[in-house]
């Protein structure tokens, strides 16, 4: 009988103890990847954001990490472009609105100038972009307009106003195919916000750098903070908070399910002491002992890992049938989302298979024979 077929015929031997423990890691494992690939999805599509315009400044309020509670005055966009080394800045003004017939909550919503920079780079897939004079009139997100079943020459309510759809565009970031762009003076009116926007965004010249721009505008502009717009997605207080969330369901994760091997291998272990003992007496070494129930609690993690990605996939695909997730959350995962799935397999099994290995190869041999 050859080591691998060894390892499988204990497996398989008890049949619903394997399938239990291997649910139990593969939820486990399902739960990290998943929490892990959207956290990664939501940095990456707020950084498409910044990454397809070219734009290497956010400029906000300062001490505020959220651009939707930042408030700054519109006309601070003239000094900022007379600092030296901008090319270019647009204002920007954020919002969340809701369209509850569609059982949608929280889209964003986006005040730009017409025919400014944040509109020029939408690729607009139906009708028309803004531009200048339009007043009730909304481009939405290709996303959005599919949830709420809207086309161009539609006619859509925004926090119960009536606007007509004159463009659905298609954008890198998720958060803006789920979101939609209507006139700055519009939203500012909307919001009882005149004269007034969340921030700014800004181009630097091709030899300028962007840090040292940011220091610059810092110094010639009071009260704002210049963040690069890497460093901005990554100290955004909802990236931050989906890390946490994913560290703290790996963590979780790592010790359940190691707990939970740990248990499977140590009644493997007791039940198979004549087993090990008679093996022991054959000349099997320690280590060898040791390498078979590792083997075994390695298969178990493999398992685990097999049933964990493919329920992560599944589960991926299931947020997508709410429209809230759609425009929201990348059903594909990550290359980064299956190997930290593999790691936490080898891992666990590392974790819930070394101690009872190691204490079987230590059973002395003829008491071992003894036990029934």
């Amino acid at each position: 009988m050859s080591f691998l077929t060894l390892i499988l015929r204990n497996l398989f031997g008890r049949p619903a103890r394997t399938v239990l423990t291997v649910l139990g890691l593969g939820v486990g494992i399902s739960a990290v990847v998943m929490l892990t690939g959207i956290s990664w999805g939501f940095e990456r599509s707020m950084s498409a954001i910044y990454d397809s315009r070219g734009i290497d400044l956010i400029v906000v309020r300062g001490g505020i990490s959220d651009q939707l509670s930042s408030t700054l005055d519109e006309k601070l966009l003239a000094t900022i472009e007379r600092v030296p080394g901008v090319a270019a800045a647009a204002p920007s003004l954020m919002d969340s609105v809701s369209f509850e017939d569609a059982n949608l909550v929280s889209v964003l919503a986006n005040g730009w100038e017409p025919g400014g920079l944040l509109i020029r780079s939408l690729r607009v897939v139906e009708g028309r972009a803004l531009v200048t004079g339009d007043r009730a009139s909304v481009m939405l997100g290709r996303v959005l307009a599919l949830n709420l079943g809207k086309k161009v020459g539609d006619s859509a309510s925004i926090a119960g106003e009536p606007f007509q759809v004159v463009g659905i565009y298609e954008s890198n970031s998720l958060f803006e195919n789920g979101g939609l762009v209507i006139p700055l003076r519009e939203l500012q009116r909307m919001m009882g916000r005149q004269g007034l926007v969340t921030g700014f965004v800004v181009v630097a010249k091709p030899d300028v750098d962007p840090k040292s721009l940011g220091q610059a505008i810092e110094a010639g502009v009071s009260g704002v903070a210049a963040v690069p717009a890497r460093n901005y997605v990554q100290g955004n207080i909802q990236i931050r908070l989906a890390r946490a969330m994913a560290g703290a369901t790996i963590g979780i994760a790592l010790v359940l399910g190691s707990i939970g091997l740990l248990n499977t291998m140590a009644m493997a272990v007791f039940e198979r002491t004549a087993e090990i003992g008679l093996l022991r007496a054959l000349g099997w070494r320690r280590k060898r002992i040791i390498a078979l129930l590792m083997g075994e609690a390695a298969a178990l993690g493999l398992l685990g890992v097999a049933i964990g990605l493919g329920l992560a996939i599944g589960g991926m695909r299931a947020l997508m049938l709410s429209p809230t997730s759609r425009g929201f959350i990348n059903p594909n995962l990550p290359w980064p989302a299956f190997a930290l799935g593999l790691g936490m397999g080898v891992l666990l099994g590392l974790l819930g298979g070394l101690y009872p290995a190691i204490r079987a190869s230590r059973l002395d041999p003829i008491e071992a024979l003894r036990h029934d």
